[in-house]
């Protein structure tokens, strides 16, 4: 009897952007620094930031003044992209959502938001 792999994509939109926080490869983000904002429209939409200084990212909830990149999307897009069901690059370009500010660091999000969650911090944080 083989043990079934668990599901480890994202459950809904708050799942995808705070497991970006989670993902965040420092090796990869160099020395940026900048905030992410996120508007989210839909089924369980709101508003997230997330913050990257100093090697660490973190993810809340809440509005910016000035982030460096803002990313207004329906719920189930940012969500199909996270779930890596989607292509974020297709998606932008069909105007699926939008994004404002500064945009190469849109261009960088894949390889910065890099490293695979393992199970054990997925059930950490009850996702599982």
């Amino acid at each position: 009897m083989s043990k079934q792999t668990p599901d480890l994509r994202p459950k809904n939109i708050a799942q995808a952007i705070e497991g970006m926080a989670l993902s965040f490869n420092p090796e990869k983000a160099g020395d940026l620094e900048a905030t992410i904002q996120f508007h989210v429209s839909g089924d369980s939409g709101g508003d997230w930031n997330l913050t990257i200084a100093e090697g660490q990212c973190r993810c809340e909830t809440g509005v910016l003044a000035d982030p460096t990149l803002t990313i207004n999307t329906p719920a189930d897009v940012w969500l199909a992209i996270a779930r890596k069901e989607r292509s974020g690059a297709m998606a932008l370009m069909t105007g699926k959502y939008k994004g404002s500010g500064k945009m190469s660091l849109l261009l960088k999000m894949d390889n910065i938001f890099s490293r695979q969650l393992t199970e054990a911090e997925l059930a950490a944080k009850g996702w599982l």
